[in-house]
């Protein structure tokens, strides 16, 4: 895709803290279903060279991961969103001290088969779509055809994010068929001519069955992937208005083996890789959340 190297620097700041799962020399990280191939490919790249550190990756979604965590089961909580009031006031309960790291920039897509004449959508009609409102191609400016809705799970941050953002908290129509992890939507979608559904951009860039949409809030109509490339410029300057950070939660400041491998993620070959999937934080922001890791 590409190779920014500013970073999703924050990235994975481990609280390799005490978590009773997790052994010594094991770094555990669990959540976000749109974080973890960059999870994995951090956790591949950097055991190539400490092949005494074991990183385990699993998603599930960052609900799960959240949970995860304030269970003391993991060092490592992936999130495409922020830990909810409840979930905090579970971790105090279980003398947990989650710390917020901000890793990269993602854009949040909508897409929509290749064959699908309609390219542009505005906030209300993404709204009337995944509400129920409206059902018919025709009267967004395409086919007569009915609209089929897909989406994630309600453990997935994504999930919640564009409820919140795009819907405004309204809840998505009963007839959205509901799967697992983004790359399945984008399979979906690439099968399904009257299909529509949204997920991390990362996962479209490179696929050429679908298209993604572009989107109007305010202002023109701006697609968050042009000419194949992810429009890095457009998602971290809030341009393309469906963008969010993507976090990891740690429990309290990591130390030993979590920290050295922040310490890696935040280097130039973490931040090389950080680039090829996400928008890397600018300097300054990259700063602050390293400043995290202190202590």
């Amino acid at each position: 895709m590409r190779t920014p190297v500013k970073t999703l620097v924050a990235a994975l700041t481990a609280a390799i803290v005490l978590a009773p799962v997790a052994l010594a020399g094991t770094i555990t990280i669990k959540g976000s279903d749109t974080m973890v191939n960059m999870a994995a490919k951090w956790a591949s790249e950097y055991s190539k060279k400490n092949p005494a550190t074991k990183i385990q990756v699993t998603g599930g979604g960052s609900g799960t991961g959240i949970k995860s965590l304030v269970d003391g089961q993991v060092n490592l909580a992936n999130a495409s969103r922020q830990m909810k009031s409840k979930e905090y006031d579970s971790a105090e309960r279980n003398g947990i001290t989650p710390i917020e790291i901000k890793t990269s920039i993602d854009g949040l897509a909508v897409i929509v088969n290749k064959n699908n004449p309609v390219k542009r959508l505005t906030y209300q009609q993404l709204e009337a779509i995944f509400t129920g409102q409206i059902t018919n191609w025709k009267d967004v400016g395409g086919s007569n055809s009915p609209i089929s809705l897909y989406g994630r799970e309600n453990s997935s941050g994504t999930y919640e994010y564009f409820r919140e953002e795009v819907l405004e908290g309204k809840d998505y129509a009963s007839s959205t068929k509901v799967l697992q992890g983004t790359a399945a939507l984008a399979d979906a979608i690439s099968k399904d001519t009257n299909g529509i559904a949204y997920g991390g951009v990362g996962y479209f860039a490179t696929r050429k069955d679908i298209d993604t949409v572009a989107v109007k809030k305010k202002g023109g109509y701006v697609d968050p992937i042009v000419k194949g490339q992810i429009n890095d410029r457009a998602i971290s300057q809030g341009i393309y208005p469906i963008s969010r950070f993507l976090y990891v939660y740690t429990n309290g400041v990591p130390k030993g083996e979590a920290k050295q491998f922040m310490q890696w993620v935040l280097g130039p070959e973490g931040q090389k890789i950080a680039g090829e999937e996400y928008v890397p934080l600018s300097p300054a922001t990259a700063q602050a959340e390293l400043k995290k890791l202190e202590g």
